[in-house]
């Protein structure tokens, strides 16, 4: 077997930024040779087919996700980290970047009804960050940082849904001051 003459972390990376601009549908295979600078037998070979690709490009976003949801799990007033893992998704993005949306909200918008495989993969790694959203509201209610009455489970499903919708705003061109205004108007639902 021949050795790999390409860097398959930055192939998987430079084709993730592809199907985030583009998303599944409106990318060849053409294309994802041309970015990743590979043969087809190469792609194949390492990366399987296009979808099989693709699921790897989700994955590696998820882990984006994943870190953004850091201060969720690890500061203490949930104001302070929901405004954090805000900070982290939208606002420390560049402006092109900010308005390719989210590359998981966008999979399951272009493949729910044409592929649930994919659509069902991305909208579980999004059920991912609304757990993290849950901890952190049941540790807030845990240490008396939010009221005993609030409906953690709600509170997760609410900031969850805020989120997907920011998602989709951020594509429709809104600007980062409309989007704090909204991010701060939400933060009063938590007492």
């Amino acid at each position: 077997m021949r050795p790999l003459t390409f860097n398959k972390k930055k192939a998987l990376a430079d084709v993730t930024q592809l199907f985030w601009l583009q998303g599944y549908e409106g990318t060849s295979v053409q294309q994802i040779l041309d970015c990743m600078g590979v043969s087809r037998s190469s792609m194949y070979s390492v990366f399987g087919d296009k979808r099989s690709l693709f699921l790897q490009s989700l994955a590696q976003f998820s882990e984006l996700s994943r870190v953004a949801c850091t201060p969720l799990l690890q500061i203490e007033e949930p104001k302070l980290a929901v405004v954090q893992f805000y900070n982290l998704v939208f606002f420390s993005l560049k402006d092109e970047q900010r308005r390719r949306g989210c590359l998981l909200v966008n999979t399951v918008l272009e493949q729910s009804g044409l592929d649930e495989g994919l659509a069902g993969f991305a909208a579980e790694k999004l059920s991912e960050v609304e757990e993290s959203f849950k901890h952190c509201f049941d540790w807030a209610q845990a240490n008396g940082k939010i009221s005993k009455n609030a409906d953690s489970s709600a509170l997760a499903a609410f900031f969850m849904t805020l989120t997907k919708g920011l998602r989709v705003s951020a594509r429709e061109g809104a600007e980062e001051a409309e989007m704090r205004r909204v991010i701060n108007l939400s933060l009063s639902v938590i007492n």
